[in-house]
């Protein structure tokens, strides 16, 4: 499995991909008023237990349906996509924590198939200095799996060639794209960006997110 280089190689690629489906955000309340309670569907973590912060079980759905898209059981990846050899989510402050957030839990069947530990070095709001890390950091394949509000500054901030057109939202309703960015070969490190359709569940589209 690929390595942190120390610096003597960017990676050949990095994905970004988004958590898997959600609960809905609870409705906002007014300053003394209790939470409203929760409706369903509600996100369960591993065991089965309710957890706000976790996926809904369609999430977890897509999340073995990654695994299988990222190392099928034969042939190669779909798409011109690669194998990773580094996998990394969000942190959340303790580990405990982190496992039971849904950036952790999208790519864990992936992490399990692969033999993989998922790295959680930085938490959001932290994209500059993640994307810094990566590509100075790691030889290979990187995946990332990020909050989808703080996707467009993370990809914003890894060198892709010039012209590049990054949208610069992801829209709320889409759990089903990956945005590819491959190393171009050159002095200084750049990357050309595109985007794939997962296409994994039903209702996936094989449209990608509009500038």
């Amino acid at each position: 499995m690929n390595q942190p280089s120390n610096g003597n190689a960017p990676p050949s690629a990095i994905y970004i991909i988004r958590h898997g489906e959600k609960p809905a955000d609870p409705p906002a309340t007014a300053s003394g008023q209790a939470p409203q309670t929760l409706a369903p569907p509600f996100g369960v973590d591993f065991q089965g237990n309710q957890n706000p912060h976790s996926l809904l079980p369609r999430g977890w759905q897509r999340s073995g349906a990654l695994a299988a898209l990222f190392d099928p059981a034969t042939g190669p990846p779909q798409a011109g996509l690669q194998i990773p050899g580094v996998l990394l989510s969000p942190s959340y402050g303790s580990p405990d924590k982190t496992a039971e957030h849904r950036t952790y839990q999208t790519i864990q069947g992936l992490s399990d198939r692969l033999s993989i530990a998922i790295v959680s070095g930085y938490a959001e709001g932290q994209e500059p200095q993640l994307a810094a890390n990566v590509v100075s950091t790691y030889v290979g394949v990187v995946l990332i799996c990020w909050e989808h509000d703080h996707i467009p500054s993370l990809a914003s901030a890894l060198p892709a060639v010039p012209g590049t057109v990054i949208p610069q939202a992801w829209p709320g309703g889409r759990f089903d794209v990956i945005w590819a960015f491959t190393l171009v070969p050159g002095i200084a490190p750049q990357y050309a960006f595109t985007q794939v359709p997962q296409q994994l569940l039903s209702g996936d589209t094989n449209t990608v997110i509009p500038p």
